[in-house]
């Protein structure tokens, strides 16, 4: 390849498609037409001698030769944007867009919250979010296709940055006057149906890692992606569900309460859940997102004189 023919632009080119996965979605993130991304791809398949990426049925699939330069060139352009990036921060008249997924528990109040607040002390701010699990979380995080994240993430790697937000326990509901309402065992707790919610879909949850420390199982006969839909079934039904302590303070207490729910601490010992925000490195520093990560640690949770950690 003749380096001295390819321009910045190229390289800006296939990293949002590379991002998007999708032709249209990366002429749309570079405010460019369709075809001009696509010309622009052809060039820098023939500079680069590789076909970069393939046509799948929902956009496209990066080479293994596209795969290989992706973490290099993805940090350089990185290491570019940061060191031309201002380094003071206006939101009053900045208009940077921020990307951004929150944990569903928290998700109710904070994306209302996080919305207002940035409207309100950054007018020509953008904001979008996206579904959260960890592992699409962190993906994004370190593809670049999101800025940060907000959910539990039990390990992390080096180059991920982590503030703790907040921690809090889970807690047991179940419709009021069911026959475990006032008092219940471990036995009886892990013989009874669960509802188990995992926006991931996936059929084991925190709560049975610690049964099992127990030596216990519980029977899960239903998992779903909302604690929101959790508390619906469990008011029409003898199943129980487990949530966090704080969306029952928070979003889940109206519904308690619509539905005359009934709740109680787990019936032996726990760990605290920490709820986290994390980024990548190559964030680290600029002005426009340290700013907004302080704004949605102050939606997400109460002060922690925990300070930004590597």
């Amino acid at each position: 390849m003749n380096n001295a023919r390819l321009d910045l632009n190229l390289l800006l080119v296939i990293e949002a498609v590379m991002l998007e996965r999708n032709v249209t979605r990366a002429a749309t993130s570079l405010s460019m037409s369709q075809p001009a991304v696509s010309n622009a791809l052809r060039r820098a398949r023939k500079l680069m001698q590789d076909q970069l990426f393939l046509r799948v049925s929902d956009g496209v699939q990066p080479t293994s030769r596209m795969l290989a330069i992706w973490p290099e060139l993805h940090r350089s352009l990185a290491t570019i944007r940061s060191s031309i990036a201002p380094q003071h921060f206006d939101p009053r008249t900045d208009p940077t867009g921020f990307r951004l997924s929150v944990t569903d528990s928290l998700a109710a109040e904070a994306v209302c919250g996080i919305t207002l607040k940035l409207r309100d002390t950054s007018p020509y701010a953008r904001i979008a979010f996206s579904f959260h699990t960890n592992a699409t979380s962190l993906d994004g995080i370190e593809r670049g296709t999101l800025d940060c994240a907000v959910g539990m993430f039990p390990a992390l790697p080096r180059d991920i940055h982590v503030r703790v937000l907040r921690a809090e326990h889970y807690v047991c509901v179940m419709r009021h006057g069911h026959p475990l309402m006032r008092e219940m065992s471990l036995d009886q707790f892990a013989t009874a149906d669960h509802i188990l919610v995992t926006p991931s879909g996936m059929d084991l949850g925190v709560i049975d890692g610690w049964l099992g420390l127990q030596g216990h199982t519980r029977t899960i006969v239903a998992v779903v992606n909302h604690f929101a839909d959790a508390l619906r079934i469990v008011a029409e039904s003898d199943l129980l569900t487990c949530v966090p302590s704080g969306f029952i303070d928070g979003h889940g207490r109206a519904l308690i309460a619509q539905h005359e729910l009934a709740t109680c601490p787990l019936p032996f010992e726990t760990e605290k859940l920490s709820y986290k925000l994390i980024w990548h490195e190559r964030l680290h520093n600029h002005p426009a997102h340290q700013w907004f990560r302080s704004l949605v640690g102050d939606v997400c949770g109460p002060p922690t004189d925990k300070a930004e950690q590597p």
